[in-house]
């Protein structure tokens, strides 16, 4: 076995003197290489478990593609021919960099110290997660690995990593944010620091301020001793804003002092605080229309999106959803000790028409879900949207899916019951309640805080009827 920090290789190179440069340069690293019989490598691939494939490829070679689809958590780097339509294609197949012949030994290193690194980052990354409770998606190994979009994306964190650069990281619900911000964090120099991540969110505002930036005894009832905030205990290290556009105006004003000057007072002190801190923040919401709304600050939006990375829906990487759901579904069925069905290639082909609006969080569930219950059709069933007009308005306006024509699952609809009078009643007033939600939303430009001030409710109840809506 190697050590922790060796790698394991599988080369699959024709060119002998390729070859023989990329063993140097894999042994001058301690690191173990083999090399495939050149008859079977995605059977190579699966005995070895190498940490990287290194492929020399021609045109129209499907092996890096084959390999994309099967073993998505292996990196593979294409060597290929100085010919662009080989290049573009291993492209498209989702390869994680291409080297080009004849090789040189500055570019060997360059590319595969990139590569190996990255790997290691996911794999670190996947470790801090589980280390922190996070079971969902910050442990897929292969988010990152899994199309050419995706790679692309894992450019851009490689590039700014090793900055100082504020980073704004944008996304649906459930698409990886997380993950890309514990990249970031452990590819850069900061890595051996903490990394403390704040969901602005899930903090009541009148306790975010206390909870960034501390406070001193006596600053309010309640306050008996001194308390740190996040990022004095982050000094040196990261501090991850989720949910950054729910913070409050009146926080917004001092979170842009700490970003400008590196400094800030605790609640109730009269002296500054000074701090070396990296700020990544995230986002589901269009920062731009929160400014639109005065939700937001204009400059604060200008001073965190100095880099940013766009992490796109899983619809829109329907490719990828075959290789999450076996990789899912080994998961899980590892964990519950049971063995779970293939899927057919009918409810396979459901599930890639889904929209997914939960993304592969919703997705890690499902497949959760089928490996404990066992029935994947009546499961596709349930994915079906209702047919409902109010619920339709507040999708399409909370989601923003207007004239989207991406077919959705089809399956006879069982012949109905008579539904008794309370459950008439129940139904009446779900509507009533649906259609005052949808009235006042409209009225309050979509502003669910004011809205939720309007109804006379929390905040958190008003989400949890919109939820309750989109299902």
């Amino acid at each position: 076995m190697p050590e922790q920090n060796q790698h394991r290789a599988l080369l699959a190179v024709n060119d002998e003197t390729a070859c023989s440069v990329l063993r140097g340069y894999f042994r001058s690293r301690g690191d173990f290489v083999d090399l495939s019989p050149g008859t079977d490598l995605l059977t190579a691939a699966r005995e070895i478990h190498p940490c990287l494939i290194v492929l020399e490829i021609q045109n129209g070679d499907r092996r890096p593609e084959w390999l994309r689809r099967d073993l998505p958590e292996i990196p593979v780097v294409a060597i290929a021919p100085p010919l662009a339509e080989t290049k573009m294609e291993a492209v498209r197949s989702g390869v994680s960099d291409i080297l080009t012949l004849p090789l040189t030994k500055s570019e060997i290193a360059s590319c595969l110290s990139r590569v190996l690194r990255s790997f290691s980052c996911t794999c670190r990354a996947a470790a801090s997660a589980a280390d922190n409770g996070s079971t969902s998606v910050f442990d897929l190994p292969a988010l990152f690995n899994s199309s050419p979009r995706m790679v692309e994306i894992r450019g851009t964190i490689e590039k700014v990593a090793n900055t100082n650069a504020t980073v704004l990281i944008r996304g649906e619900s459930g698409v990886g944010k997380e993950i890309a911000a514990r990249m970031i964090f452990l590819l850069s120099g900061r890595s051996d620091k903490p990394f403390i991540k704040v969901n602005c969110a899930a903090i009541p505002n009148e306790l975010l301020e206390s909870e960034l930036f501390g406070y001193e005894a006596g600053a309010f009832t309640g306050a008996h001793r001194s308390k740190p905030g996040k990022f004095e205990l982050a000094d040196g290290g990261t501090v991850f804003l989720d949910e950054i556009a729910e913070m409050h105006p009146a926080l917004q004003a001092k979170l842009l002092h700490v970003l400008q000057d590196g400094e800030f007072a605790r609640l109730g002190s009269k002296r500054d605080t000074s701090v070396n801190v990296r700020v990544i923040c995230a986002t589901n919401r269009q920062l731009e229309t929160r400014v639109t709304e005065g939700l937001f600050r204009e400059d604060l939006l200008y001073r965190i999106n100095v880099v940013t990375v766009n992490i796109p829906p899983l619809r829109e990487r329907r490719a990828e959803i075959p290789n999450l759901i076996r990789y899912f579904l080994d998961k899980y069925s590892a964990v519950y000790q049971r063995s779970a069905a293939p899927l057919d290639s009918q409810v396979m082909e459901s599930l890639t028409n889904y929209r997914w609006p939960g993304n592969v969080r919703e997705l890690e569930n499902f497949c959760k879900r089928y490996v404990i219950v066992g029935d994947a059709t009546s499961m596709v069933r349930e994915l079906q949207p209702r047919k409902d007009p109010a619920a339709e308005v507040i999708n399409t306006q909370i989601n923003g899916q207007n004239g989207d024509s991406t077919p959705v699952l089809s399956f006879p609809a069982a012949e109905p019951a008579e539904p008794s009078l309370l459950e008439i009643g129940r139904q009446a007033a779900w509507q009533a309640e649906r259609q005052a939600i949808e009235n006042m939303l409209i009225a309050t430009r979509w502003n669910r805080r004011e809205a939720a001030r309007r109804l006379q409710v929390s905040y958190k109840a008003l989400l949890n009827k919109i939820k309750q809506m989109e299902s």
